[in-house]
């Protein structure tokens, strides 16, 4: 017990109470497996003007176990932008959010504030 308490109170001092010190244990996000992984996901503005869930796979007639489930770097999230755009037609609104997996947490590297498609 006093054991499997010391493995939870060292992560849990850090993260809640802001406590660092060598003799506690603390908690990685990510240390090897994650880093520089892409969690992105897109909407598209229907019709009736309201923004609705994107299926990257549907739209792009790919396979979900296929190349398209991991995006590896900025630069391929690009790529998949540029063929959701394509396939949506000239006046899209595509927005995308999407964040890179870091040693010290998620960083943000797309935000759907603007139109994905409008550049």
């Amino acid at each position: 017990m006093a054991i499997a308490g010391f493995m939870i109170a060292g992560p849990a001092a850090e993260q809640i109470f802001g406590v660092q010190s060598p003799w506690l244990r603390s908690w990685t996000m990510f240390s090897a497996i994650g880093l520089g992984v892409i969690d992105a996901s897109f909407e598209i503005r229907g019709p009736d003007g309201a923004l609705v869930p994107l299926d990257r796979f549907a739209m792009l007639g790919a396979p979900r176990n296929g190349r398209l489930k991991w995006i590896q770097n900025p630069e391929e999230l690009a790529s998949v932008i540029k063929r959701l755009c394509a396939v949506a037609g000239q006046g899209s609104d595509i927005r995308v959010r999407a964040r890179l997996g870091t040693r010290g947490g998620w960083q943000t590297i797309h935000t759907d504030a603007e139109n994905a498609c409008a550049g």
